[in-house]
Formats: structure tokens, C-alpha cells, sequence
């Protein structure tokens, strides 16, 4: 009888440590349903309502925006093109940041930013689609401009406005802007001065601000002046199988890509997307949902988007949206 009462006790206290351990213990994503892919899951507006001061309209409404509308339609894009009045699409300054934000941001403490560059020649609001869509994400966009979109200093003018607008009382994201998960991202020649930045800015990063730290690179269809091996965080690159201006099978492998060894690197060629995919409508670029769930990895540690990127069965490899999809060996070992 008193063994039993002892095995019954042991019994007590084993149940009792596992349903202690389970209380506490990380929650698991759910597993994604079969045929389930980054877009299926991703391309959507997130939770949060978008605040921002830019104002857009239709490109038709200039010489050069129609120039831009009629070029994008030319390689198939669905949507009309949305401009600012920047100058040459209008009158205002050509140089500017425009800065995107969830709405409730006031409730939500703090959000993680993205500093974003557009393409050489392009209009800030010709990617008002694809800023919102990360904002509603939980993210603040700040999107630096000065038409040429090519170097480094366009990136450093939108981190410099961030970090003022995240010290300025007057500003709705005084001490909202969580700069420790801060993301590069950039498309064409934007992209290009975004893997410029992303060598340059981690060393100086503390000078800037204390709390600053660059934690990853989205590369969307990038230029040709950067080199992978200066670069030393985990990187996406998107291109597209119909994209001629920024060919997969170039440089983005030859001295971006195949160069970053030692650093997480990832690589997807999308069927069906041109190089001007990324600027059009709502659901018609075929890599959003990818863009979104890479920036939801690494901002928010997002275990559903880590499942796409992460591990021997990282399931971007499987989408039949993608030619191609690859991975170097830093990003084979992260687990």
C-alpha cells in the first residue's frame, strides 16, 4: 500500500512538471496546409489601417507619368501607375522621403521599420501598393527619393528622417520606431543602393543611433553596382523569369548572390514577373506574399513565414510559382 501511495505521488509530481512545462513552453506554428504557399498566405493587407501624408494620382496626369504608364502596360502590368508630384511627374522637390504607418501605431508601443528605395527614374508613388501592404504588416515604410535611386546616400536620407521623426515629440512615431529590427529593401536601381547600404551602414550604426541594428535585406530585382561579399546579414533576392532589364541569370547570381558565402542568402526567380511587376496593383505581383513573409521572419520571428525559409524542409523551395529557388550553405545550417 505505501508503494503504491509513492508511485501514485511520483505519478502526481511528473504530470504536475509536464503541465508546468506546458504552460510555459513556445507555441508552434501550425503546419501549412498542402499546396498552401507564401502568396496563398502572405499577399493580403495585414491587420493595421495605413496613416500616411502621401498623397498619390494617376501617372496619366503628367507627360512623363504617361511615359511610365504606357512602359509598364508594355511589359504587362494589370493596374494603372499611381505617382506623387514629385518632380518630373510634378512639381514638387525630386529629393523627399514619404513615410508610411499603421494607424494604431499609439496602441501598439512600437513597429519595426523598413527604409525602402525605388527604382532609378521612378516615382515614390509608383510602390504605394506594395508600402501599404507591408505597413498594414506592423511595419513603418519610410521611402527616400531623389529620381535617380541608385547609391547609397537615398537609403541613409530615409534613416536619417526616421530617426528624427522617432526623437520628435511633435511626431506620431516619437519613440514608436523600433529601430533594433530595422530592414533594407529596395527594387532595381534601389535595390542596388540597398546592398550598398547594407555594407556601409552596420558599421556606423551606433553613431547614428544607439538602438539602430540592420537585421536583413530584401533585394528585389537589383542593379548591377553592389557586391554580395560586402554584405553581412541574411538576404532575399526576387527576380522574375521575365524580367530583361535585371536577368536572374546575371549579375543578381554573378557578384551579388554567388559572392555572399559566408551570409544567409536566399535567391527566387518567379515565373510570369517582369521588372515591373513590383509596382503593380493589389494581388498582381506573384512574389508579395514572399516579400511578406520574409519581412515577417525576420522582423517578427513569424514561425509560419520561418517555415518557408528555414530548415531541411523550407517550403519555398516546393513553390511552383518560382523557375527557380536557392539557398547557399550559411542559410542551409540556420535552424
Amino acid at each position: 500500500m505505501t508503494k503504491s501511495i509513492a508511485r501514485v505521488g511520483v505519478l502526481a509530481c511528473i504530470v504536475g512538471i509536464v503541465a508546468s512545462w506546458l504552460a510555459v513552453a513556445p507555441a508552434f506554428a501550425d503546419e501549412i496546409p498542402s499546396g498552401a504557399t507564401a502568396q496563398s498566405i502572405f499577399d493580403g493587407p495585414g491587420p493595421h489601417e495605413v496613416a500616411t501624408p502621401t498623397v498619390t494620382n494617376p501617372c496619366q496626369e503628367s507627360v512623363v507619368g504617361m511615359i511610365a504608364h504606357i512602359v509598364v502596360h508594355t511589359f504587362g502590368n494589370r493596374d494603372d501607375l499611381r505617382c506623387t508630384q514629385a518632380f518630373p511627374y510634378g512639381l514638387q522637390s525630386p529629393v523627399g522621403v514619404n513615410t508610411y504607418y499603421p494607424a494604431d501605431i499609439a496602441e501598439m508601443g512600437s513597429a519595426p521599420l523598413i527604409l525602402f528605395e525605388g527604382g532609378i527614374t521612378s516615382n515614390p508613388g509608383n510602390y504605394d501598393t506594395l508600402v501599404r501592404q507591408w505597413t498594414s504588416q506592423g511595419f513603418v515604410v519610410v521611402v527616400a527619393y531623389d529620381f535617380f535611386n541608385s547609391l547609397a546616400y537615398v537609403p541613409a536620407i530615409g534613416l536619417a528622417t526616421a530617426v528624427m521623426q522617432n526623437r520628435d515629440p511633435g511626431s506620431p512615431l516619437f519613440g514608436r520606431i523600433n529601430l533594433s529590427r530595422t530592414v533594407l529593401a529596395g527594387h532595381s536601381g534601389g535595390g542596388q543602393a540597398t546592398l550598398q547600404a547594407a555594407a556601409m551602414f552596420p558599421p556606423i550604426a551606433g553613431l547614428v543611433d544607439p538602438a539602430l541594428r540592420i537585421i536583413g535585406l530584401l533585394a528585389i530585382e537589383p542593379g548591377p553596382l553592389a557586391v554580395g561579399a560586402l554584405v553581412g546579414m541574411p538576404t532575399l533576392f526576387l527576380t522574375g523569369y521575365n524580367d530583361f532589364v535585371v536577368p536572374d541569370f546575371a549579375w543578381v547570381r554573378w557578384w551579388e548572390y554567388n559572392l555572399m558565402g559566408g551570409t544567409p542568402a536566399w535567391i527566387a526567380n518567379a515565373r510570369g514577373v517582369s521588372h515591373f511587376s513590383p509596382v503593380d496593383g493589389p494581388g498582381a505581383y506573384r512574389s508579395a506574399g514572399t516579400a511578406v513573409a520574409w519581412l515577417r521572419y525576420l522582423a517578427f520571428g513569424d514561425e509560419t513565414a520561418k517555415q518557408f525559409f528555414i530548415g531541411p524542409r523550407w517550403r519555398l523551395r516546393d513553390d511552383p510559382a518560382y523557375f527557380s529557388v536557392e539557398r547557399n550553405a550559411a542559410a542551409d545550417a540556420l535552424q
